[in-house]
């Protein structure tokens, strides 16, 4: 009896349990974790995955063997930030307007890679390695978590403020073990940037090859922690850049876009991804929608084709800015179609890199047709990306600290133009005079040196006459002040500088003059309101001061000494 009054409660149930799940949408299922690693100024060939024989990089070979390995993958730009940016977003950095490090940040518009996969429900965190890439230039954009701790070697010298490798693994461990389920987590290791300075049990007569080394040693750690999580995964392993050592005279990165700074290793692990050696041409803006689509088509797209999925190539676009924004030259653009290599310039430029992958044969004057054909092709591509220009709002703090971390890039200004080609021993000496420096009269000495070279270069001048004002000699800082000045720069810096200068001289007239034309170029900026303070106190003004130093105190770099004058002059 008892269980003849039960069946029907039970049916009843199970009636009630399908009208409820016919009348709702099906559950979500729960999507993989993806893991992307970005190892900065990684060049392919000196991965043992890539061929070299005298690599010490068994974690990203083991990687490679047991996933889809790209052998000729190119980055968008030898640059940190914007290589980055299209790496997260999938656009082109002519669409994206993310073109060169620090002056620029990424605008409100576009999707990020992080936005879309937290869509799809991934919690998602971020941890990076190099000031470049701090939350400040906009690729925090939909992480809920971003370690962007970093610190600058002590000493006077022009490099950037970094994490060690094994520390940003640790902090993203440390993140992992109290995140559960499905995750985004992007870790991006700066070991490999210059200046090289590998810890000792990596050291050896390689220094460049120690940093990766030890960059690879903490891609071990991670991916321990990484696998032992349950549920299925993907890992992507990259870098944003290469390094020059020598080729076509380029030391570092960002003059040329030569191969040597734009092949990159990419390697794409996980299920469904079958272990395979991939030998055509693909581009770093198309691994977004490739991440993307290994977790599913359920929310945001972003823009491009899925490499794992043998789609057809495309002509790939590359491009550097650094040297116009920095030193005042030609920038340039490159178009890779099939086995062609154009790259625009003042005097163009054209490769075989299939029969010729150093680019050491230029085959411009030889095949002007194809040449024609190239350029045209990417003058149409660019015509449809547009050629956005996303510079970084208003910041004084972060102004400071990226003059105060040794932030390289110049501070604008019209220059010669020149072609990069006739330029490269003042890059050279650029590159070799980063410090440290003992104190401010050695920084002045080594661009004293390079100014008669390229007297027109920006950054050259800015840095000598930053450098003399340091050392006491306002007098010889002063042409190289007025000549970034009066070519029109990006920054106040300049202007600042020269008021400093001319403050120290006692001609207070044209000091104020010169923090006039620094607030018309950044109303914000505080140390330009501090010091027109400091003139209107001197001269007995204490309305005028009172109000230079209220405005100062918006800006968090000058607040306390505003503050501080302001309670004297009450």
């Amino acid at each position: 009896m008892r269980a003849v009054a039960l069946a029907p409660i039970l049916l009843a149930l199970a009636a009630g349990a399908c009208s409820r799940h016919e009348g709702s949408a099906p559950a979500r299922p729960t999507p993989p974790a993806v893991l992307l690693v970005t190892i900065d100024t990684l060049r392919a060939d000196r991965v043992g995955a890539w061929g070299d024989a005298q690599a010490r990089t068994p974690n990203l070979d083991a990687i490679a063997r047991a996933g889809l390995v790209f052998e000729r993958a190119y980055a968008p730009t030898p640059l940190t930030l914007p290589s980055h940016t299209t790496i997260l977003t999938g656009l082109a950095p002519p669409a994206h307007g993310v073109r060169g490090n620090g002056a620029f940040a990424l605008a409100p518009g576009a999707t990020t890679l992080a936005e879309a996969l937290r869509a799809r429900g991934l919690r998602t965190a971020a941890f990076v390695g190099g000031f470049p890439l701090s939350r400040r230039f906009g690729l925090d954009r939909g992480f809920e978590h971003y370690d962007d701790r970093v610190e600058k070697s002590p000493g006077l010298h022009f490099e950037f403020a970094e994490r060690r490798a094994a520390d940003v693994v640790a902090a993203a461990r440390g993140w992992l073990a109290q995140a559960p389920g499905p995750v985004f987590v992007w870790v991006h290791l700066f070991d490999p940037h210059a200046p090289y300075d590998p810890p000792p049990a990596y050291a050896g007569a390689d220094p460049y090859r120690g940093e990766i080394a030890a960059a690879d040693a903490a891609l071990g750690g991670l991916l321990e922690a990484w696998d032992a999580r349950p549920g299925p995964s993907f890992v992507a392993v990259t870098s944003d850049h290469g390094e020059a050592f020598g080729e076509h005279g380029e030391e570092s990165h960002s003059l040329f876009v030569y191969d040597a700074t734009l092949h990159v290793p990419l390697v794409l692990r996980g299920p469904g991804v079958k272990a395979r050696r991939e030998a055509r041409a693909v581009g770093l803006v198309d691994l977004a929608a490739t991440l993307l689509a290994r977790v599913g088509s359920d929310g945001p797209a972003l823009p491009g084709q899925d490499l794992a999925a043998l789609a057809a190539p495309r002509a790939l676009y590359a491009e550097t800015l650094a040297p116009r924004l920095d030193f005042g030259w030609s920038d340039l653009r490159s178009w890779r179609d099939g086995r062609f290599k154009l790259i625009r310039a003042p005097r163009p430029e054209l490769y075989d890199v299939e029969a010729d992958p150093g680019e050491t044969r230029d085959l411009a004057k030889a095949d002007p047709r194809r040449a024609a054909a190239l350029d045209a092709a990417m003058g149409q591509a660019l015509a449809e990306m547009g050629e956005r220009e996303a510079h970084r709002g208003p910041d004084p703090e972060a102004t400071e600290r990226l003059r105060a971390l040794g932030y390289a890039q110049g501070p604008g200004g019209e220059g010669s133009g020149a072609d990069p080609k006739d330029r490269v021993e003042v890059a050279l000496a650029i590159a070799r005079a980063s410090g440290p420096f003992p104190d401010a009269d050695a920084a002045a000495r080594a661009y004293e040196a390079i100014v008669v070279r390229d007297p027109q270069n920006p950054l050259v001048n800015f840095r000598l006459a930053d450098a003399l004002l340091r050392a006491g000699r306002p007098a010889r800082a002063l042409p190289y002040f007025k000549r970034v000045a009066d070519a029109g720069p990006r920054s106040a810096d300049p202007l600042v500088g020269l008021a400093t200068a001319y403050a120290q001289l006692d001609r207070v007239d044209d000091a104020h003059a010169a923090l006039e034309r620094a607030l018309a170029l950044e109303p914000g900026n505080g140390q330009a309101h501090y010091n027109l303070g400091e003139i209107a106190r001197t001269r007995g003004d204490a309305a005028g001061a009172r109000a230079a130093y209220e405005a100062a105190l918006r800006d968090p770099v000058t607040r306390d000494r505003a503050a501080a004058r302001l309670q004297a002059i009450r």
